[in-house]
C-alpha cells in the first residue's frame, strides 16, 4: 500500500496516491499545510499525470476555505495563540528540569558552581519545575480538548456552507482513484499495489477490503471508520 511520505525519485503513480490520500484528509477536516500541499501537486505537473496539477488549482480555494475554518469559530484564535506559548514555556521548563537534574546528579558541575550552588535547595527547585512541567502539559491538553470541541461544533453546524467545497475534493479523489485503476489496468498489476486507507467510502471508483475504527493510545476506539480501499473502473 502507498505510504504518506514522499519517496526520493518517486513513481508518478505514487505522487498521484499521495495527493488523493491528502485530499481525502482535507475533507473529513485533517487540515494540513496549503502550501506543502501545493509541494506533493506541484510534482505531477512534469508527468503525464498534468491534468490533475491543473485541477488542484482549482479546487485550492476550497481547500484553503476548509483549512482556515478554526480561525473563524469564536475564540478558537486567541485560544491556538495561547496554546503556543503555552508550549513555549513547557519547553523551557524541560531544559530547566534537565539543568537542575544535571546539578544534582553530574559530579563535573562542582567544579565550576562549587558546592551546593542553590543553597542546597537544588532538589527543591529541581521539583518546582517538575510540577510546572506536569501542570503546563495538563494546561495545554485541556486547551487543545477546548480548541477541538469548539471547531467540531463549528463544522457541524456549518456542514451545509462547506459542503460544495467537500463535494470538490470527493469529485477530485474520483477522478485520481479512476487514473490509479487505469494505471493497474495498464501495467497489468494486482489493484492492491495501488491500495490506500481513506476516511471515506463514498468514492465511485474505489472497492472497499476492509473497514475499521481506529483507536486513541490503543485502546478507544474513535467515533470514525478508516477504510482500505483499491482502485476501480
Amino acid at each position: 500500500m502507498f505510504g504518506r511520505r514522499k519517496k526520493k525519485d518517486e513513481d508518478p503513480v505514487v505522487t498521484l496516491a499521495r495527493c488523493v490520500v491528502v485530499l481525502d484528509d482535507i475533507r473529513a477536516y485533517r487540515r494540513k499545510d496549503v502550501n506543502q500541499i501545493d509541494v506533493v501537486f506541484s510534482e505531477l505537473k512534469k508527468s503525464r499525470f498534468r491534468e490533475y496539477y491543473d485541477m488542484w488549482v482549482k479546487v485550492r480555494p476550497s481547500v484553503e476555505k476548509i483549512v482556515d475554518m478554526p480561525l473563524k469559530v469564536e475564540k478558537v484564535p486567541g485560544m491556538i495563540r495561547t496554546l503556543s506559548w503555552v508550549k513555549v514555556v513547557s519547553r523551557v521548563a524541560l531544559i530547566v528540569l534537565i539543568f537542575f537534574v544535571a546539578m544534582l546528579l553530574v559530579p563535573a558541575w562542582e567544579k565550576v558552581l562549587g558546592n551546593n550552588p542553590f543553597g542546597g535547595q537544588g532538589f527543591a527547585y529541581a521539583t518546582v519545575a517538575v510540577v510546572a512541567m506536569v501542570v503546563l502539559m495538563n494546561v495545554s491538553q485541556v486547551i487543545d480538548y477546548r480548541i477541538r470541541k469548539k471547531i467540531i461544533a463549528y463544522e457541524e453546524a456549518t456542514m451545509d456552507e462547506y459542503k460544495p467545497a467537500r463535494e470538490k475534493m470527493k469529485d477530485s479523489v474520483d477522478r485520481m482513484m479512476f487514473t490509479l485503476a487505469k494505471e493497474a489496468s495498464r501495467k497489468g498489476v494486482d489493484r492492491s499495489q495501488f491500495g490506500l486507507v481513506l476516511y471515506y467510502d463514498d468514492y465511485d471508483h474505489i472497492e472497499v477490503v476492509k473497514q475499521w475504527k481506529p483507536r486513541s493510545i490503543g485502546i478507544f476506539k474513535k467515533s470514525y471508520n478508516h477504510f482500505q480501499v483499491l482502485p476501480k473502473l
